[in-house]
């Protein structure tokens, strides 16, 4: 949803009585018929007018271009933290990038507390709330930049954080929280997140198996790396060197249970493996 169209439904909602969620649902579909009819009375706003050229930033022809639109919508209005975002993904320099990113945040999270946005009620929920949706992506952001620079327990402060302000994690931040416990060895707080997320996945599951690996405990090791398998048969094709990525998986995106999901984990969390300089052998030899 953009900017434009959830201010339009905040306007529509805040003049009409609703009671419960059957009376929203019957709303936002009387909202929806009015709105593709074209009879919505709406007056654009600064933040509007600066996502309309946060667009034009996303479908320019040349990356020059694409930073200034960037630029001109957050100078025109600082809401618009996804200008910021935008600019991040495009500036090659990391340590522009990082400065970028972290004035932004430090602004962005001033903002909202002004706003009301960090309020009790709210915490929890950010990124089922629009406007604290981008800090929520912005957090990320620092965590794989915090990350990508070795600085690893500045990125595992950074992930507990997102969990606190997003309980339903949207983002996956849970998945990397897990590998930098199991990185670090921290069994405890491990046990607790997968407790907290009890998913039968590579990405809570691979973390737990490094563990045990680390920890010379075989037994639990081999347990995971054959709940792993299990989880997701391309895995050990991985360690084989006959996996293939599959053609109809969109670049960026991965399917759990695929080689997407395989390729896509390996890629972000290389951290994780990078100094256990045997664990291939390891797991070939572990997995009939």
């Amino acid at each position: 949803m953009d900017n434009k169209l959830n201010n339009m439904i905040n306007e529509f909602l805040a003049n009409v009585d609703v009671k419960d969620a059957n009376e929203l649902d019957e709303k936002l579909q009387e909202f929806t018929k009015i709105y593709n009819a074209g009879e919505i009375e709406y007056e654009n706003t600064v933040l509007d007018d600066a996502y309309e050229l946060l667009e034009k930033a996303e479908n320019a022809k040349s990356k020059k271009q694409a930073i200034k639109y960037a630029k001109e919508a957050y100078n025109l209005c600082p809401d618009c933290f996804d200008a910021v975002l935008f600019q991040i993904r495009l500036e090659d320099n990391p340590l522009k990038r990082w400065s970028l990113l972290n004035e932004g945040l430090e602004f962005e999270k001033k903002r909202l507390e002004n706003e009301g946005y960090f309020k009790k009620d709210n915490i929890g929920h950010f990124y089922g709330i629009f406007e604290t949706r981008p800090y929520i992506r912005g957090l990320c952001a620092k965590a794989d930049c915090l990350l990508l620079d070795g600085k690893v327990k500045q990125a595992r402060e950074v992930c507990k954080e997102i969990l606190r302000l997003n309980k339903n994690d949207n983002t996956g931040s849970r998945y990397l929280l897990m590998a930098i416990y199991a990185y670090f060895e921290e069994e405890r707080d491990m046990i607790k997140l997968y407790k907290k997320y009890p998913e039968e996945n590579l990405e809570m599951l691979f973390p737990l198996f490094i563990l045990y690996y680390k920890q010379g405990n075989d037994e639990k090791a081999r347990e995971y790396l054959s709940r792993i398998n299990k989880a997701n048969p391309h895995f050990i094709k991985f360690f084989k060197g006959t996996i293939k990525e599959q053609a109809n998986i969109p670049l960026g995106y991965y399917a759990q249970g695929d080689s997407s999901e395989v390729i896509m984990y390996f890629k972000g969390h290389y951290f994780l493996v990078e100094t256990l300089h045997t664990i291939d052998y390891y797991i070939l030899e572990n997995t009939r």
